[in-house]
């Protein structure tokens, strides 16, 4: 049988630090108090709450099967109603999606991987097979020098910003146990010069931007800051125009605390800044649609609760 090729790793500080995002577990609420609706008469409040989960299927020597499954809750509290189509605000949003992830490492040190999530993403969740979304991602990652890596990935999502699949190629550098870059798309950068603070970025086209900081306090606590610019897709069952979506669209600046708590769970609570917020539908992600209206600028808090293993 031919022997698996091990190739370095790099150091477990970089994994810790998106270990959130890879968290078997996460549930996340928030509110944006009462801010008025810009050029118009009305007011705009919103709350959301979500939880994801993942659990294993099958683990294989070389690999996994993940079960996935996601929900998030969004309730607008708004009169306002879409200038060009007539559309009012709706008062509930609903993502629900169930998927599978798997991952196997080669023979040769190559790495492939895919991913699927069927659900719906509306104000009325599977009114209709048009509410419907089905997300795929396929990757294989080669390796390079060292513990350099090429990553190829092909993804399709119905509520992505760019609605056909999506080709995408990036050099992962390793040059130490410090530093991270994925360079090309999706871009990303990790940095932990020490074991106290570290520091990472994502870019995602067209406007998917995570940028954070967080400073450990001690062993339990960590202070942490974030800008982060937030898309949410939906597909209204009325809507006149069938290929239309419907976007929540915000940037977001925010600091807080993070706890670790017992048994690998950990607490963040966070303030935030929200600003050039907009909501507007459209057939494709357009800020400058005619059918848009635009929320003034004010404070979010955020609660969170991750398990990690």
């Amino acid at each position: 049988m031919p022997r698996q090729v091990k190739r370095p790793q790099p150091n477990d500080r970089l994994g810790l630090l998106t270990a959130a995002e890879r968290a078997p577990f996460r549930f996340v609420t928030s509110f944006a108090p009462e801010q008025s609706v810009r050029d118009f008469a009305d007011t705009f409040s919103a709350y959301s709450l979500a939880a994801q989960g993942g659990f294993p299927l099958q683990v294989y020597d070389n690999g996994m099967l993940l079960g996935t499954s996601s929900l998030k809750y969004t309730r607008l509290s708004t009169d306002a109603v879409l200038p060009q189509s007539g559309t009012a605000i709706p008062g509930e949003l609903w993502d629900i999606r169930v998927g599978m992830l798997t991952t196997r490492d080669l023979n040769n040190g190559w790495k492939v991987g895919g991913m699927f999530n069927f659900g719906s993403a509306s104000d009325q969740p599977f009114d209709s097979f048009d509410v419907l979304t089905l997300t795929s991602l396929g990757f294989v990652s080669v390796p390079a020098r060292n513990r350099d890596s090429w990553n190829f990935s092909l993804i399709y999502s119905p509520t992505s910003q760019i609605r056909f699949p999506i080709p995408a190629i990036a050099y992962v550098w390793r040059p130490n146990d410090q530093l991270e870059a994925q360079i090309g798309l999706p871009a990303s950068l990790t940095y932990a010069p020490n074991d106290s603070l570290s520091f990472r970025a994502r870019y995602t086209p067209v406007t998917d931007v995570l940028v954070e900081a967080r400073q450990m306090l001690s062993q339990d606590w960590s202070l942490f800051g974030r800008y982060q610019i937030v898309t949410d897709t939906y597909f209204l069952a009325d809507r006149a125009d069938r290929e239309a979506r419907f976007f929540q669209f915000e940037h977001q600046l925010s600091a807080g605390l993070s706890r670790q708590l017992p048994k690998r769970f950990s607490l963040d609570l966070s303030a935030g800044y929200l600003f050039d917020r907009r909501l507007f539908q459209s057939e494709d992600f357009d800020l400058d649609s005619n059918d848009l209206i635009e929320i003034e600028s004010g404070i979010a808090c955020t609660l969170q609760v991750i398990w990690t293993i």
